[in-house]
């Protein structure tokens, strides 16, 4: 009996000893395995962190890029439209008034019979305007452009001869500019200091040579009033179109483009003058939007 219960003793002791080391055993390797199965995700999960990371700074890295050349961009624009070196392009008014306010402007170039007409017109709806003018056109006609300056209008320069001038040579340039300067100063006693380029033609070296002779504004429009065609892409150019064209595309500090020569101005204007007030504009000259 007592053999029995010995044995039965010793055989659990025996049977836990080899329990106690299987389990040691199992767990370690287990251990391994769930060691190294840890690990494994760790590590994925860091690939992945450093993945995500490295396409995040990509990103930024494009952001960055964009915005930097965004910014560059825009800063060399700010440079060109404040560079004291150029004239400063103009195409709408660069103050910001109490009231709504835009311009009438009328550009002369070979045409005059319209001239004072157009004077009176304006005379009669209380209205002063800018007129830019060719210089052998002011030469050719003192009388009206003495008359422009004496009814209270601007008289600037509209270049000498009304030709290319981003064509033209450096000295051709200066001959152009400085010749109507004179010529107008001359004439009238009148100083101008605003230029418009014939043809809207322009490039730095231009612009820098109106600076250079005392023009730091070059005045280009924001409405194109067409009144210098009869016909334009198979429109005809009426009264009711150029009345049309100018209302409907009016806006603060707008600069219209008008011509002395025009074929419908003179029958047009009263209704652009009627037509801008009713929609709560104050006609004024470039000058006093600058």
């Amino acid at each position: 009996m007592k053999k029995n219960k010995l044995f039965l003793l010793t055989f659990i002791i025996i049977f836990g000893i080899l329990l106690g080391i299987s389990i040691a055993v199992a767990c370690d390797v287990l251990g391994v395995n769930l060691t190294a199965g840890i690990s494994s995700s760790e590590t994925t999960r860091n690939e992945e962190e450093v993945d995500s990371k490295q396409d995040t700074d990509e990103v930024v890295t494009e952001i960055t890029e964009e915005e930097t050349t965004t910014t560059t961009m825009l800063q060399e624009q700010q440079t060109i439209e404040t560079s004291t070196d150029i004239s400063t392009v103009v195409t709408a008014g660069i103050i910001s008034p109490t009231t709504k306010q835009i311009a009438l402007t009328f550009d002369s170039g070979w045409e005059y019979e319209n001239t004072e007409t157009l004077l009176n017109l304006l005379d009669e709806y209380g209205v002063k305007a800018t007129f830019f003018t060719r210089g052998l056109w002011a030469k050719d006609h003192p009388d009206l452009a003495i008359e422009i300056v004496r009814r209270g209008h601007a008289l600037e320069n509209h270049s000498l001869t009304h030709g290319h001038m981003i064509e033209m040579t450096d000295e051709e340039v200066k001959s152009e500019i400085s010749q109507t300067t004179d010529i107008i100063s001359q004439t009238t006693g009148y100083s101008s200091s605003l230029f418009r380029p014939p043809y809207g033609e322009y490039d730095n070296r231009v612009l820098r040579i109106l600076k250079e002779e005392g023009y730091p504004y070059t005045i280009l429009w924001t409405v194109d009033s067409h009144d210098w065609a009869q016909e334009l892409n198979a429109v005809k150019i009426t009264k009711d179109y150029v009345v049309n064209r100018v209302l409907n595309n009016a806006s603060n500090g707008g600069i219209i483009l008008m011509h002395v020569g025009g074929y419908e101005t003179v029958n047009a204007l009263p209704e652009i003058i009627t037509g801008l007030r009713s929609q709560g504009y104050d006609l004024v000259k470039v000058n006093d939007m600058l």
